[in-house]
């Protein structure tokens, strides 16, 4: 079989692969994802604090688990861990604070076409602090606690399959600690997407 066999074969399963998903999404979400349609959204993030003290950002995982309650509007729940401080410290001990994020989201969609949709959020819930510092707080956070607070969220989904896809979104949050100024970071999320029907 010489390449040019191989190429044509590969560019003709490719053809016929998008021909038959395409055409059935557009079927599954015409006019929008369906009321009653459960999103799944589950993922690796990058999150950083943007308080006093904090060093480098570093890795975080996200769920999100909601329904569909109109074609545009989705209710559910999100929780996560995110690291938003992270250094090795000079006696050679890796201080890092975590933050569990527990929330109520309600999320807004807009279909840009069968296959991209925009998306943004709102939440709001608890917040669980875990703090692993040596002396110096990051922003005025040097003890575990529970806090309420919220996040906002802006974002981008893919669908490349029937029901998957994949995701890009960016959130702020804020909560305040039990004393000093308002706690913030960022969190910039990649998501495997689901939808089931």
């Amino acid at each position: 079989m010489n390449t040019r066999s191989i190429v044509t074969g590969i560019g003709a399963a490719m053809f016929l692969f998008a021909a038959a998903t395409t055409p059935a999404y557009g079927q599954a979400t015409a006019g929008g994802a369906v009321s009653g349609r459960s999103v799944f959204h589950i993922g690796g993030s990058f999150s950083k604090a943007t308080v006093d003290n904090a060093e480098s950002g570093f890795f975080g995982v996200g769920f999100f688990g909601g329904k569909m309650i109109t074609h545009n509007i989705c209710l559910g729940v999100s929780a996560g861990y995110d690291i938003v401080s992270y250094n090795k410290s000079d006696n050679g001990n890796y201080e890092r604070l975590g933050i569990i994020p527990v929330q109520i989201k309600a999320v807004y969609f807009l279909r840009l076409n069968e296959m991209m949709q925009l998306y943004a959020a709102a939440g709001g819930g608890f917040y669980r602090v875990v703090p692993h510092l040596g002396v110096e707080p990051v922003g005025d956070i040097h003890t575990t606690e529970t806090r309420p607070g919220g996040s906002v969220t802006i974002g981008f989904d893919y669908w490349f399959l029937l029901t998957s896809g994949i995701g890009f979104a960016l959130e702020y949050h804020a909560f305040p600690p039990d004393d000093g100024d308002l706690f913030t970071y960022y969190a910039a999320r990649v998501d495997y997407t689901l939808v089931r029907f």
